[in-house]
């Protein structure tokens, strides 16, 4: 009864010997971590962890002291392929007949599921939270900022001397780099519906490159696109979708500095399924890569990357990522960005497939 309750669990169980080897695990094990029945049979549990300390250090206080742990967070490895997921531990000890502590017993729950959700919730509050204000602060600035444009270009020309007619072509520049960003705030709040139709996601991506050419040339940038030519087309609004990629390719550039690398990829994902509906069946998406070879971000930057108004530029306006978002939401999609100090960004956009 024991052996098929155990078999029967849905959750991964290891069985951790005092030397931290595993020494019994379930078929849910196996799925998890994508290993054949046995592979985990005497496996140290560390070669499963990307930073093990923090877990060893708990296992031993558990084998010393019979303390349990629950909802310990890490990153672990899964499969050949080397694929890397958070993941919740429980720590409990493995007690024999006399009492005596065996080892330990270490529960695992992939949490992917569930970052995904709690990232995709903490998206749109920043989005809702910042809308509301960019509208009252939109309609506030406008109607000023006509009225001193105005003024500057009459006062303009009753000026004889030229150089103060240059204060006031800066006056008239900075209050339309001001108009700019109100407009900005404008699509923020009430973005154009996407006008969908077959779109070729490749034909997008090549306008961006060539809109750019002279930016990566400028920064000496090498850029590799590997595309997948057997993609399917997408329904999308063309225009749009290039609004998204014209700001993440830009940013890559930026980010990859002179004489850096940026890969663009393209793929069919199979394992992700995007539900326009609640009652709709998921579909599969494409996915567009964009991977730079910059200094990365550390986990307070990538937290409020989409906030409207928060910038890690000296020049940026803080919209165009949030803008962003919302035009791929708004498409039935979802970005997704991982990054490390020193390692790089990779933004990951994930659009439906078109339905046939």
């Amino acid at each position: 009864m024991y052996e098929n309750i155990f078999s029967s669990l849905i959750d991964a169980l290891l069985l951790v010997s005092r030397d931290h080897r595993i020494f019994l695990s379930n078929p849910a094990a196996w799925e998890l971590f994508r290993l054949s029945r046995g592979s985990l049979d005497g496996l140290p549990i560390a070669d499963l962890l990307l930073e093990p300390a923090e877990v060893e250090r708990r296992i031993e206080s558990t084998l010393a002291s019979g303390e349990s742990y629950r909802d310990l967070e890490c990153l672990v490895h899964a499969g050949a392929e080397g694929r890397t997921f958070p993941a919740g531990l429980t720590i409990s000890p493995l007690q024999g007949e006399g009492g005596d502590c065996l080892g330990a017993i270490v529960m695992v729950k992939d949490l992917s599921l569930l970052k995904e959700l709690e990232e995709g919730s903490r998206q749109k509050s920043n989005l809702s939270a910042a809308e509301g204000l960019a509208l009252r602060m939109a309609h506030e600035i406008r109607n000023p900022l006509g009225g001193i444009r105005g003024s500057a270009q009459l006062l303009s020309q009753e000026l004889e001397n030229p150089a103060h007619r240059e204060y006031l072509d800066v006056v008239i520049a900075e209050v339309d780099r001001i108009n700019r960003m109100v407009a900005q705030m404008m699509q923020l709040t009430r973005p154009t519906g996407p006008a969908f139709e077959e779109t070729n996601i490749h034909k997008v991506l090549a306008d961006i490159i060539l809109l750019e050419k002279d930016n990566l040339a400028r920064h000496k940038n090498r850029v590799e696109q590997i595309y997948d030519p057997s993609l399917p087309p997408i329904d999308a609004d063309a225009d749009q979708l290039k609004q998204v990629f014209l700001n993440l390719i830009k940013n890559a550039v930026e980010a990859s500095g002179k004489k850096g690398r940026i890969q663009i990829i393209t793929r069919v994902n199979s394992g992700y399924g995007i539900k326009l509906l609640p009652q709709a069946t998921p579909r599969q998406g494409v996915v567009v890569e964009i991977i730079d070879s910059g200094a990365g971000m550390d986990e307070a930057a990538l937290k409020n990357l989409f906030t409207p108004f928060y910038t890690t530029k000296k020049k940026g306006s803080g919209l165009g990522l949030a803008i962003s978002l919302k035009i791929v939401e708004n498409h039935g999609g979802k970005i997704k960005v991982t990054s490390e100090k020193g390692l790089g960004t990779t933004v990951q956009v994930l659009l439906p497939l078109r339905q046939r």
